[in-house]
């Protein structure tokens, strides 16, 4: 089968497009799944083009050469004996591979505690290497031909879901889990820094879970502001530095203080999401936010220069998150103590909701076009993409 990987085969290029043996289902709880669509994400692109420095300290979670492509959907097409899906269902593949996918038994501390997206044997290298799809060989991948999931890794997808649109469940359940760690309270106004997919992502949970909120979108070029505008922002704001955060403060009421570009909101945002993945974008996030307010970071930005001034002098409470995973309901608006999977949400979101598909998916490409898709998704100034993804079956 055909597979994007990144290999550095190629002196000019790091990835290359190779013919692979189909794997093979590790056990009856696996599943074959043909990809009708592999979105390319942030993260995908900063290992060609990094907007920050990697940190060192995730080299030991990681398999090389790898297949490209985590935002994953399709149908499957061959399931073992102990897999509940049967052949022909379409479904969202949630990428990561804890300890049950593993077969660890007994599990981890934190997957015994349902922490899927903190599991402690993610460098076990039990059952593959790499903590998740995309960072695997073996498995398959979003920029595949075919994909292998566990069961416990596959959601049925709703029928109102179209493929074109379905691997943005990937983003928007980055965002809802994120939301659901440290959710903003009832009317509190949301500031969220990038016009990308993630940003636009994490405006599409918040329309679904939080609707009294209202929401601000700070964005670099004008097809971001467009889209921004059509998934339901209250405001967007386009640009940066000083005169972006002038205008900020206006629709705050607050001020900003500072010279030049280095300009900090006093009376900011009470929840700021960073979705833009640079340290400037964090630097921007901690400064807008208002005293005793919350950042939570799902640009997934690595080692750079951040001013983390604001942190201490506003006090803010900064957030982490990552991945997927079972969430209390109660946090996300739907009824308290039960368990709902933040994949399922994000389906859900995807089923019942109008959303400007064509302005959010605004490229697509089979394989073979790897390397212009990739560009698209570099060079948005010039290509106008937000969400750039692959067609691997046409």
């Amino acid at each position: 089968m055909k597979v994007v990987r990144y290999d550095f085969a190629d002196a000019s290029f790091p990835a290359s497009l190779a013919e692979v043996d189909e794997p093979t289902l590790p056990n009856g709880e696996w599943a074959r799944v043909a990809v009708s669509v592999g979105g390319i994400c942030g993260s995908d692109l900063h290992l060609f083009a990094p907007v920050s420095d990697g940190s060192p300290t995730l080299m030991g979670i990681a398999e090389f050469p790898f297949e490209l492509g985590h935002e994953i959907a399709g149908t499957i097409i061959e399931a073992g004996d102990d897999c509940q899906f049967v052949v022909g269902t379409r479904v969202a593949v949630d990428p990561i591979i804890p300890c049950l996918p593993r077969g660890i038994d007994p599990p981890c501390a934190n997957c015994a505690k349902g922490w899927a997206s903190s599991c402690l044997n993610f460098d076990s290298r039990v059952t593959t290497g790499g903590r998740a799809l995309g960072y695997t060989r073996g498995l398959g991948a979003g920029w595949a031909e075919q994909v292998l999931g566990h069961r416990s890794m596959l959601h049925r997808m709703p029928e109102a879901v179209p493929d074109k649109a379905a691997s943005l469940h990937e983003p928007i359940s980055i965002a809802l889990h994120g939301l659901a760690h440290y959710p903003p309270e009832e009317r509190a106004p949301i500031l969220i820094i990038g016009g990308g997919i993630i940003g636009l992502a994490a405006l599409l949970a918040v329309r679904a879970y939080f609707p009294n909120n209202p929401v601000t979108v700070l964005v670099r070029y004008p097809h971001q502001a467009e889209a921004a505008r059509a998934c339901g922002a209250t405001q967007v704001v386009m640009g940066s530095g000083g005169a972006a955060f002038e205008e900020l403060a206006a629709l705050t009421g607050g001020r900003a203080v500072g010279h030049g570009d280095d300009r900090m909101l006093m009376g900011g945002f009470a929840y700021v999401i960073e979705g833009a993945g640079g340290t400037s974008a964090l630097t921007d996030a901690f400064r807008a936010a208002d005293h005793r307010g919350t950042v939570l970071t799902l640009g997934a930005p690595g080692i750079g220069k951040v001013d983390m001034t604001p942190i201490w002098y506003k006090q803010l409470v900064v957030v982490g998150s990552i991945d997927h995973g079972a969430n209390p309901s109660s946090v996300i608006g739907r009824a308290p103590d039960v368990l709902e999977h933040s994949v399922d949400a994000a389906l859900d979101v995807l089923a019942r909701r109008a959303l400007p598909t064509d302005l959010l998916i605004t490229h697509e490409f089979p394989l073979e076009g790897y390397r212009e898709a990739i560009q698209a998704g570099l060079d948005k100034k010039t290509s106008h993409a937000i969400k750039v993804t692959f067609r691997p079956n046409g």
